[in-house]
């Protein structure tokens, strides 16, 4: 439904993409096979990107699979020469993080997130960014809530970091530690962080 949402909904898509650039220098682009035929010049090279985008094209139109004359690029402004990568080749980290932060671009309230190893497949110095966008929609946005369950020190440490900056209070984070007894017990230990972003 991401594709979908994306080329369908040009407020979604531009606010989508002011986080992207902020937070990762990135861009999502709708665009056409005419586009595609343009940047790629070599004729055999267009129809055999065809072939493969056809085949991944099995669903109905509407039923959350690509539409065949319309669909996503993702573009780096990291670089002088900015270039596109088709949304099914970005890697499992962009084709993870792009649902999830559109998601939590809802104006709805009374949300809560749960989030299993955002961390997954992202270069580290990506994933404190990915922590800021999240701590900033926080603030903003009427009673919403994260749950992350992470394996990243650097999530923690950003968490840590953000607290320390007076960007989040002590009060809005709980970091919570589960170890497993010698019987197998699974057991939370809750870790209070101060206003100095230290452990307690």
């Amino acid at each position: 439904n991401f594709d979908r949402v994306i080329i369908n909904n040009k407020k979604v898509r531009k606010e989508l993409n002011k986080v992207l650039k902020e937070a990762l220098n990135l861009e999502v682009k709708v665009v056409t096979p005419a586009f595609l035929k343009k940047i790629l010049k070599d004729p055999n090279q267009y129809r055999a990107f065809r072939t493969m985008q056809r085949s991944l094209m099995e669903h109905r139109t509407g039923s959350g699979g690509y539409s065949r004359n319309i669909f996503i690029m993702l573009r780096d402004l990291n670089f002088n020469k900015h270039f596109l990568v088709h949304g099914r080749e970005v890697g499992k980290g962009p084709a993870n993080i792009l649902p999830f932060l559109t998601q939590i671009l809802s104006e709805r309230a009374n949300l809560t997130y749960l989030v299993q190893e955002l961390e997954n497949n992202w270069h580290p110095k990506f994933q404190a960014k990915i922590m800021e966008v999240i701590a900033n929609k926080l603030i903003k946005s009427k009673n919403k809530h994260f749950i992350l369950e992470t394996h990243s020190e650097l999530f923690i440490l950003q968490v840590k970091k953000l607290v320390q900056k007076g960007i989040l209070k002590p009060e809005d984070v709980s970091i919570n530690y589960v170890s497993r007894s010698k019987q197998g017990e699974s057991k939370v230990h809750h870790i209070p962080v101060n206003s100095q972003g230290g452990f307690e």
